[in-house]
């Protein structure tokens, strides 16, 4: 009996031990803040500072606030918003944070649950006064010089941070808008404003492309007509130049044998007036039937005589006899 009830209490100290020293350790992780608080008082905090990481000891009495320090990141309900312009849209965005300060945190939120609802109405109200002061143009342009999304969530990030550490003790990272929209009652009639701009924007181009085209067109006439005009010039001046040769060399055939010439274009007129469905009624003296009553004159048929060559110097004259002297008398 004694000897039970000694190793029961033996036992029971180890237990107590063993209580009290795992009370008295605190394990910080690296991705936590440890907070000790002695009656609910904040007495040390760790994980705040590189390289405490884990365990650390405390009085047992003492109690512990693990909280996690990782970035953290919620989506902020959609809301309606009226842009500068008296354009309604409808908006919904994120927000990423982090705790700062773990003493104001579980003071002011004491979970991330509280202190994202708590961020999400300062999102909200910081939101809707930053795009009520810019045009819808600012949030949806492809003109970099007018579009200024980034500016409105460096903005709103500013504008909720600084109360959120100080009030919650969190730091906002950054704020981004996941989409925007016209609301659901309004959007049938926005569709329609788009496709009227649309359509005008597309009767603007046809008739841009319409007048190009007929510039096009024109000056493709005129160079065409002053292709063919310039053409036509050069035809006329290799045609009048070719004429003109023909002339020449018809002149010069008819100053070697006139008669044979005449009698040439006497067989052309015939060629051209007797065929076989021509009847022509002439006189019998008429010249132009001459040719057929009489037939051609002596010669013409005749090719013309060689022109006698050209006496050379020292030999004997064409019109000196054989055995003349040159002074003309018999011997």
């Amino acid at each position: 009996m004694r000897r039970s009830t000694i190793l029961a209490v033996v036992v029971l100290l180890l237990v107590v031990g063993l209580a009290i020293a795992a009370r008295s350790i605190v394990v910080a992780d690296e991705t936590q803040f440890v907070l000790v608080t002695s009656f609910g008082r904040p007495v040390a905090l760790y994980g705040d500072e590189p390289g405490e990481a884990g365990p650390h000891p405390r009085w047992p009495w003492q109690g512990s606030w693990a909280i996690d320090r990782r970035l953290r990141s919620f989506d902020a309900a959609p809301r309606e918003v009226i842009t500068g312009d008296k354009k309604n849209l409808e908006v919904a965005g994120f927000v990423a944070w982090k705790v700062a300060d773990p003493v104001a945190f579980l003071r002011a939120a004491g979970s991330g649950a509280a202190a994202e609802a708590r961020l999400e109405e300062r999102v909200a109200s910081a939101l809707s006064d930053a795009i009520g002061r810019r045009e819808l143009a600012s949030l949806a342009s492809t003109d970099p010089d007018v579009w200024s999304l980034d500016d409105l969530t460096a903005e709103i990030r500013l504008a909720v941070d600084s109360p959120a550490r100080r009030e919650l003790g969190v730091e906002v990272v950054d704020v981004r808008l996941r989409r925007f929209n016209h609301p659901l009652e309004v959007r049938p009639a926005v569709f329609d404003l788009i496709r009227s701009e649309r359509r005008q924007v597309a009767a603007q181009l046809r008739a841009d492309g319409e007048a190009q085209y007929r510039t096009i067109t024109s000056r493709a006439d005129r160079e065409r007509e002053a292709i063919l005009a310039e053409a036509d010039a050069e035809a006329e001046r290799i045609r009048a130049t070719g004429e003109a040769e023909a002339t020449r060399l018809l002149n010069e055939a008819h100053a070697v044998d006139p008669g044979f010439a005449e009698f040439l274009r006497t067989l052309e007129t015939y060629r051209a007036l007797l065929d076989g469905r021509a009847t022509v009624v002439l006189s019998a003296e008429s010249p132009l039937l001459r040719l057929l009553h009489e037939g051609p004159g002596p010669g013409v048929l005749e090719p013309p005589a060689a022109a006698s060559p050209t006496p050379m110097a020292g030999s004997p004259s064409a019109a000196e006899a054989p055995g003349s002297s040159p002074g003309g008398g018999d011997e």
